[in-house]
């Protein structure tokens, strides 16, 4: 059985890309999410890493609820070693 096609094309996932992500787990480095659109890429937001971006150190003060919709922005496209098969590092616009 294979995943439903992502309701936009996946070459819509770009750098600098605003995208609405739905907070799916909290991990001690960040959050993972999944990104409306594009359910079947796998998505995540390493506030240690990106925490001296503004918009990420302001955030990563209090992290989004697991279940909340999020405005982010997409920070790289990465090819995965398994599905999904693409991964999005994710980012934060300035708050």
């Amino acid at each position: 059985m294979t995943a439903d096609p992502p309701a936009r094309p996946l070459s819509d996932l770009r750098p600098g890309e605003h995208v609405h992500a739905t907070i799916t787990s909290h991990q001690p480095w960040g959050v993972t999410a999944k990104i409306q659109g594009f359910e079947p890429v796998g998505a995540s937001l390493d506030v240690i890493r990106r925490g001296g971006e503004p918009g990420v150190r302001q955030l990563a003060q209090e992290l989004p609820a697991v279940g909340s919709t999020i405005e982010l922005v997409v920070g790289e496209v990465r090819s995965w070693h398994r599905a999904p098969w693409i991964w999005i590092d994710l980012t934060s616009p300035p708050l």
